[in-house]
């Protein structure tokens, strides 16, 4: 990705990158008292939506939105 991503795409898979080494931290039992897991959670999967959105838009690969964390929460709150 640090090769051949464009800025957009290499900052946001950085920033989703950090969410899930958080997320790991906690499973490991290594993260602050306060940690948030619901927050964690919501991160990532929002992190992974802004990178999948930055890398479709370098690469022009159109056919809509393929974010999935709104769906997830949706999922979340009406089960």
């Amino acid at each position: 990705m640090l090769l051949l991503g464009d800025a957009d795409t290499v900052a946001a898979a950085r920033e989703w990158r950090w969410a899930v080494l958080q997320l790991e931290r906690a499973a490991r039992g290594i993260a602050s008292d306060d940690f948030d897991w619901v927050a964690a959670v919501r991160r990532a999967d929002e992190g992974r939506d802004r990178f999948y959105t930055a890398a479709r838009a370098s690469l022009t690969v159109g056919g809509g939105d393929v974010a999935q964390a709104r769906w997830l929460i949706d999922r979340l709150t009406n089960s």
